[in-house]
């Protein structure tokens, strides 16, 4: 399995290269997780990010992907947005 500070290289630098300009200003690693996802080793890495405004990016307000990585080749197989609970 490729080491955690690749699979997190690796995701960050998908996101830099797919997403808009104001989406990637503050990327923040969120969670990271090893599992087994139909018989493969995968890294599920989970980043957030400024969420887009209407005045432009949210100082406050993040939105979370998890990125799923192959775990031998570190190659993305996919980016999913990630729900989170909001906390009171």
């Amino acid at each position: 399995m490729i080491p955690v500070k690749d699979a997190v290289a690796r995701a960050v630098q998908f996101a830099l290269d797919t997403l808009e300009p104001p989406r990637i200003s503050d990327l923040l690693l969120e969670e990271v997780e090893s599992k087994v996802v139909g018989g493969q080793d995968v890294w599920l890495i989970t980043l957030s990010m400024p969420r887009p405004g209407v005045f432009g990016p949210s100082p406050r307000a993040r939105d979370y992907k998890t990125f799923t990585l192959d775990g031998e080749t570190g190659e993305v197989l996919s980016m999913k947005i990630r729900e989170v609970a909001e906390t009171r």
